[in-house]
């Protein structure tokens, strides 16, 4: 365009000519940064899922456990159903619980939490899951027999000696 013909346009039209060429330049610097960051996104997004699917370690101390369980007045079907409780938690969960006495170096910050046997049963219903204890009675009664006849018999043979 010459000089002239700049000068007979209208204010307008100008203001409109610069703001297009302005979205111009922006639209396509975008989508120049678009392309240059999707093989960034994707590699982010593999991280995490992969990120997501390792499992999380946690300690479980024996002894507090079974302080719990005694505070707490836990007969021997209920400590079953704890433990039974626990193990499809921490499955579902994608936790692997290991006894804090195997390791050499104690952190109390992957000490696993002990809930209520009530606060276990509530979150195995809200994943829909049926209660072990419940499903598998018999299995339960025979369990605590098994227990208290080695109990016995533990006891039976530190009397002796």
């Amino acid at each position: 365009m010459s000089a002239k013909n700049m000068e007979n346009r209208p204010l307008w039209q100008t203001i409109a000519t610069i703001m297009l060429c302005i979205l111009t330049v922006v639209v396509i610097v975008n989508s120049v940064i678009d392309y240059k960051m999707q093989p960034l996104l994707n590699t982010i997004s593999q991280l995490q899922q992969a990120n997501a699917n390792k499992p999380e370690v946690r300690t479980i101390n024996t002894k507090v456990m079974a302080e719990h369980f005694a505070l707490a007045g836990y007969d021997t079907p209920t400590q079953l159903e704890y433990i039974d409780i626990l193990k499809i938690l921490l499955d579902k969960s994608n936790i692997i619980a290991i006894n804090d006495e195997a390791l050499q170096f104690k952190d109390s910050k992957y000490a696993l939490k002990l809930n209520s046997i009530e606060t276990l049963r509530q979150s195995l219903n809200e994943l829909g899951i049926e209660n072990p204890r419940v499903k598998n009675q018999a299995q339960y009664e025979e369990r605590e027999r098994l227990q208290r006849s080695i109990l016995e018999q533990l006891t039976k043979s530190i009397t002796t000696q």
